[in-house]
């Protein structure tokens, strides 16, 4: 019974995050060591000739042909909301250093492209289809409610009616928008939107930090740069419970991101997959940190309605292009299974279903609370799928593995291919970029 009550209380603390890291062993070496493993696979196939292959899947005949459009899809699926939306009063006293948020953004975009380099290879099979739903049901559990919380928290509702009925709208604003932007195949300018409204507010809190209010924050954690002159920071990054949390809620999301990645990528190379997808993500945070530091978006209301608004319409696009790309890659699968089983099912209805189950979750987790403890447990089982792609990773890299079944085709094939569909061979550094000849996702 004693260990029962020691086990339980284990379990307690681990939900709320409490005491150091290393309380925690085996979730620290789980998640902290995907986030490694990851890095170090992404790394490899940086170095490796064979990731001069190009993403090619046969039913996704769509190219984005713009970098910046890329690398705005991928930027925007990534980061969700976390980024953006990280609650300042988590961050601002405790954890808000810059560089253990930019260490963070590396291991986050690793295990992202891992996972989706891994999905190319398993894209029609049976396991990685119900895996994707589960990862779409707990990731967006987890990040839209965190969106919503961002754009209610500084309202300071405490009538519970009102409250309800604010988090009834801002889901359905959500829902409305995905469903939407589904619809009309808008991910592509709803990314760009996204970017362009992230920097325009992050202008506004620029110009607005001189009539910000720092009362009860840590003057030393929110300047940018700062802890990287500092031992804390860093020694945080293995004591602190935060991390590896927030390294679990990135494995909820690996699965789905990975399919998104393969679902966008057609016409890529394995290294420009890897070097946009990092950079975009890199890009942002650093733009992130330069401008608002470990404040967090949510105390921007004590800077005036203007810069509230402007926030939270910047956290509705992240939430909104987090719930259009994870619908997409289901829709995906649910015409895969219609065309392989010769049957023609409703693919409209069926977004329609995603939605309002996803709005209902996620109306219930708003309203009673978000359990660190279910995400820290339940994502454990997408684990043996981030260690599989670690390897598949690996082997890729090194020429252990199958290439015809990895979703890639060789500089050569894609040359072909250009070759039969537009004419004229590109130029070599055309290599891997995506086809001229296709219209734009």
């Amino acid at each position: 019974m004693e260990t029962l009550t020691n086990f339980t209380h284990h379990l307690v603390s681990m939900g709320k995050l409490e005491g150091s890291a290393t309380d925690y062993p085996l979730m620290l070496i789980i998640y902290l060591g995907i986030f490694g493993l990851c890095l170090l696979a992404n790394a490899a196939l940086l170095l490796s000739d064979h990731a001069k292959r190009v993403v090619w899947l046969p039913d996704q005949r769509k190219v984005i042909k713009s970098k910046f459009n890329y690398m705005a899809m991928l930027a925007c699926t990534f980061t969700g909301v976390f980024l953006v939306g990280s609650f300042p009063s988590e961050l601002q006293n405790t954890y808000g250093t810059w560089n253990a948020d930019f260490f963070y953004t590396l291991g986050q975009t690793a295990i992202m492209l891992t996972a989706g380099i891994y999905s190319l290879a398993t894209y029609r099979k049976k396991s990685s289809i119900v895996l994707n739903s589960l990862s779409i049901v707990i990731g967006l559990s987890t990040s839209i409610p965190m969106a919503a919380t961002t754009i209610l928290l500084p309202l300071n509702i405490d009538n519970g009616t009102i409250r309800l009925v604010s988090i009834l709208a801002v889901i359905f604003a959500f829902i409305i928008l995905a469903m939407l932007s589904v619809k009309y195949d808008l991910l592509v300018k709803y990314s760009r939107i996204n970017i362009f409204m992230f920097f325009i507010t992050t202008i506004a809190l620029f110009t607005s930090i001189s009539t910000f209010s720092n009362t009860g924050v840590d003057n030393s954690k929110i300047l940018p740069f700062q802890g990287m002159f500092r031992i804390e920071p860093w020694s945080e990054l293995l004591t602190n419970p935060y991390w590896w949390y927030f390294e679990a809620t990135v494995v909820s999301w690996a699965v789905f991101c990975g399919r998104f990645v393969a679902y966008c990528s057609n016409g890529y190379s394995i290294k420009s997959v890897i070097k946009l997808g990092s950079l975009s993500l890199i890009l942002l945070t650093v733009v992130w940190h330069l401008v608002s530091a470990a404040t967090g978006y949510t105390l921007s209301f004590s800077r005036g309605a203007i810069i509230y608004a402007l926030t939270a319409l910047t956290m509705v696009g992240f939430a909104v292009t987090s719930l259009d790309s994870a619908s997409k890659t289901l829709l995906n699968d649910i015409t895969r299974i219609s065309q392989s089983h010769k049957k023609n099912y409703n693919t409209t209805a069926f977004l329609y279903g995603i939605m309002a189950f996803l709005g209902v979750i996620n109306v219930i987790i708003l309203y009673v609370g978000v359990p660190r403890l279910f995400t820290i447990l339940f994502c454990l089982i997408f684990i043996p799928f981030m260690f599989k792609a670690v390897i598949h990773c690996f082997r890729f890299a090194i020429g252990k593995t199958d290439y015809s079944q990895s979703g890639t085709i060789s500089p050569e094939e894609y040359l072909r291919i250009l070759e039969k569909e537009n004419g004229p061979e590109p130029d070599d550094d055309e290599l891997g970029k995506p086809s001229p000849f296709q219209s734009e996702a």
